[in-house]
């Protein structure tokens, strides 16, 4: 009689199963292991909860072998971009620094192929000037008109492109010349991204592969980085070749090309400086220093709100600047991100302001402003846009290490509000990082942005509102605001305050008491009903506190306003129809003395009225609405004085 196999502890096997895990993820085991140690593990486990509960680990650590992957590519990617930037501008040779860039951007993306057209002026069509790992010389002797093929489109829309499958792709015009050249080479996947100065366009850059592939927004994003780089490398070279040509055609202009050449060499100097500075960590700090110390200005860097992150020393106080002069800034930014090029925000005869947006492929991250006692020349103007592009790459990369250390929020905030999902200890450790006491009752408001830009209302209130230990984020459609500070006031109006000082923006925010953790979830569905009842009454753009709120907006959950005012009417009666002022103070009236508990000398105090005065509306009350004190009328009369109460709030 063969005896059956010994059960093994559930908990044991968890515990094993974790451990083994951990020296999987340690030691970066192959996924084939990660399946071994399923299949070895599952049959050990005793019942069917043991095996699902080492199923659910195994999942788990999958899932951050995958996301440790994915950190890993995005930091090779920008150590890549960053190498790239120091060869590109150690170059001076037109044609050494295109064949660099295609071959770092096939580098880059892992292809088949890289190949430039450059743009030619004369002829008004693109032309292959370089490739790498391209076989075919009917391909490197294309030329493409400037409104054909996905150079074309490129050149025409001035933002990426790519096609899964180029011979069937539709969206762009084809001729037989250039398919005749691309089938010769069997590129089937093509990614482009244009090669710009302002809004010159040098050329494209291209990818291809001989196989049908999708690019990623990460590809794209990396290599229309390396892009931007390329086409300073390339203005860079072109201006030296032509100081050299210059100064071969005359001796006679040698002084004034003698000048241009140490401002084009000074400017290259800065651009190499700069880009050492992000090569060996440099911070935006000493960003600000060198721009400032380069082009002797007072510099300040400006993040997605507008507000100042870091400046030099000799910057004056932000607050110093009139309303007039950070208007003219901030349309400047916003000129600057659309143009691609510096722009000058105000000259007002001693002192000028220029603006340069910092941006990447996700919009914009913020702006750099100078302020000189002149306007900077071209190349000066240049350097500061460089220096705009490298603050960009600090600020991805400050991102990037921010993302690494707490972890996804959008992952932390689900398992707070979900109420089906347990807070972990991975969550509890992110919340104490966020500096936010699990064990302690949170604070929580739910803000709708009705008009404006919800990604600048967020920034501002994770830079410019001042209080501590405050999580805000995007949930669910909806800005959320967690906090465990001891502050007594009122969150919503904070939020409020600190975002209507902008024009243009309707923000409608609610908060509630303080709640344990296990409870946010119940909090925040009520928060959101509260705010559908404000949209419902007709008060976008106010602020609020759950407790006057929530009983109305549970009760008249999916109701329209007119259900609302019908419900008014019809409880209110002629109370509610009569004459605007009179009605409105026996309403009024009414609702405090119903509030009071129907005590004459509390109400009258309320009020600021004579007890007598009081009694008179009391009876003028009763010949508009006579069942007014029957007790089965009380609750009815009560929440429907308090729902027009809500609904003109004045």
């Amino acid at each position: 009689m063969t005896s059956a196999p010994s059960e093994r502890d559930p908990v044991d096997t968890a515990n094993t199963t974790a451990s083994l895990l951990l020296d999987l993820l340690s030691r970066e085991a192959t996924l084939d292991d990660y399946a071994d140690l399923l299949a070895r593990m599952t049959a050990q486990a005793a019942s069917s909860a043991g095996r699902d509960q080492v199923r659910e680990h195994v999942r788990l650590a999958l899932a951050i072998r995958e996301r440790i992957e994915l950190h890993q590519q995005k930091e090779r990617g920008l150590l890549a971009v960053i190498d790239s930037a120091q060869d590109l501008t150690a170059l001076r040779d037109v044609d050494r620094v295109l064949a660099a860039i295609v071959h770092r951007a096939r580098q880059l993306v892992a292809s088949d192929v890289g190949y430039l057209s450059i743009y030619d002026a004369a002829e008004g069509d693109f032309y292959v000037r370089a490739t790498d790992g391209a076989f075919s010389e009917r391909f490197k002797r294309i030329r493409v008109p400037g409104d054909i093929g996905i150079c074309g489109h490129v050149a025409r829309t001035r933002a990426p492109y790519s096609s899964t499958d180029y011979m069937t792709d539709a969206r762009f015009s084809h001729t037989q010349g250039i398919d005749h050249g691309v089938r010769d080479e069997h590129i089937r996947a093509i990614l482009g991204v244009p090669l710009l100065i302002g809004a010159r366009v040098l050329g494209v850059l291209f990818v291809g592969d001989r196989y049908a592939r999708p690019y990623s927004p990460w590809e794209t994003s990396i290599l229309t980085t390396l892009a931007s780089h390329a086409s300073v490398a390339i203005e860079n070279a072109r201006l030296f070749a032509e100081n050299e040509v210059a100064l071969a055609q005359t001796s006679a202009a040698n002084a004034q090309l003698q000048d241009q050449a140490e401002a084009t060499q000074f400017a290259a100097d800065a651009h190499e400086k700069l880009t050492a500075l992000v090569a060996r960590g440099g911070s935006l700090h000493d960003v600000v220093a060198m721009v400032a110390a380069l082009l002797d200005g007072s510099v300040v860097v400006l993040d997605e709100s507008e507000q100042p992150s870091v400046w030099s020393d000799n910057a004056p106080a932000w607050d110093a600047l009139t309303y007039a002069k950070q208007d003219r800034i901030h349309a400047a930014l916003f000129a600057s991100r659309s143009q691609g090029r510096s722009v000058l925000a105000y000259d007002d005869g001693g002192r000028v302001c220029r603006v340069a947006a910092i941006t990447s492929g996700a919009g914009l991250l913020g702006g750099l402003a100078i302020t000189t006692p002149h306007d900077l020349t071209h190349l000066e103007t240049r350097t500061l846009e460089r220096a705009a592009l490298v603050a960009g790459m600090v600020l991805l990369a400050k991102e990037r290490a921010n993302y690494a250390g707490l972890g996804n929020r959008v992952d932390l905030l689900r398992a707070v509000f979900d109420p089906h999902r347990e807070v972990g200890p991975t969550e509890t450790a992110h919340l104490n990082a966020l500096g936010l006491d699990a064990r302690q009752p949170f604070t929580l408001a739910v803000a709708a942005v009705v008009e404006g830009d919800g990604q600048y209302v967020l920034k501002r209130l994770q830079t410019a509102m001042k209080r501590d230990a405050t999580l805000f984020d995007f949930y669910d459609g909806h800005i959320v605001c967690l906090s465990a500070s001891a502050s007594t006031a009122s969150l919503a109006h904070e939020v409020q305050t600190c975002v209507t000082l902008k024009p243009g923006l309707t923000v409608t925010c609610v908060d509630a008491a303080p709640a344990p953790l296990e409870d946010l979830p119940h909090v925040l569905a009520s928060l959101k009903r509260c705010m559908t009842l404000l949209a419902t009454l007709g008060r976008n753009g106010t602020a609020a506190h759950e407790a006057e709120l929530a009983l109305y907006a549970r009760l008249f959950d999916g109701r329209s306003d007119d259900d609302i005012a019908g419900f008014i009417r019809a409880t209110l009666g002629a109370l509610a129809a009569g004459e605007a002022t009179r009605s409105s103070d026996l309403c009024r009236t009414l609702l405090a003395y119903l509030d009071a508990g129907r005590h004459a000398g509390a109400t009258a105090r309320a009020l600021d009225i004579h007890v007598n005065t009081l009694r008179q509306r009391l009876d003028a009350i009763a010949s508009d609405l006579p069942d007014w004190q029957h007790h089965g009328r009380a609750l009815d009369i009560h929440m429907a004085l308090r729902l027009q109460q809500l609904r003109r709030p004045g």
